[in-house]
């Protein structure tokens, strides 16, 4: 198998993939949005994945979201394979909880052509797919023992998503704040910035280890 470090996964990885989701977006929305005015309480990232809602658009985003998803497997391994030594049953946890989230926001990207509205099965894998990747880092950021902050932030985003998936109807698309876009992007930009910083925390242990090794 090849070996991947954890600097290449905080230094190019996460960013690569964060990168060719915005780029599918911003390309998915600017054809969105041609001959009709801007409204960011319309960004759905589900409306911009519609052949419905975006017919000439959404395959950027479609490409986007399953390309980002499949740069960021090898990061799961290489989380697991120098977490796992330390605290196994967190690390192990982690790499299933993250897989099931990246195998979901694929599934997401392959059946875009074929999905019309918000199907059952298209917004359960959008929770699995938020759910997923959040609790995903969590776990692992346990498993590194990262920052108490980190740990804190992370899990609070981790139960929102729960509330969201089991409590009553949040969204009203009426003000910024309450809409479905707001808090979608939201939590896209929460999940590219918690695995940048579960990556820097994994690379800084990787540091140390081999510094203590050489001595």
């Amino acid at each position: 198998m090849l070996d991947i470090a954890p600097r290449l996964v905080f230094r190019a990885i996460v960013p690569a993939a964060c990168l060719v989701l915005l780029v599918g977006f911003v390309i998915s929305g600017v054809i969105f949005y041609r001959g009709k005015p801007f409204d960011v309480k319309a960004a759905i990232i589900s409306d911009l994945e519609s052949p419905d809602d975006n017919p000439y658009g959404y395959g950027a985003a479609a490409a986007g979201t399953a390309a980002s998803a499949t740069l960021l497997a090898p990061a799961v391994i290489v989380f697991l394979r120098h977490l796992r030594t330390d605290r196994p049953t967190l690390a192990l946890a982690g790499a299933a909880v993250f897989a099931v989230g990246l195998g979901a926001a694929i599934g997401i990207g392959i059946l875009a052509p074929y999905t019309r509205g918000y199907t059952p099965v298209h917004v359960q894998l959008a929770y699995a797919a938020f759910i997923g990747i959040c609790g995903g880092t969590w776990l692992h950021l346990l498993a590194a023992r990262a920052a108490s902050a980190l740990i804190t932030i992370q899990g609070g985003v981790l139960l929102f998503l729960v509330y969201l998936y089991v409590g009553p109807e949040f969204f009203n698309n009426d003000r910024l704040l309450t809409s479905l876009a707001f808090w979608e992007w939201v939590l896209c930009i929460d999940c590219g910035a918690a695995l940048w910083a579960l990556a820097k925390v994994v690379a800084a242990r990787d540091n140390r280890r081999e510094g203590a090794g050489h001595r």
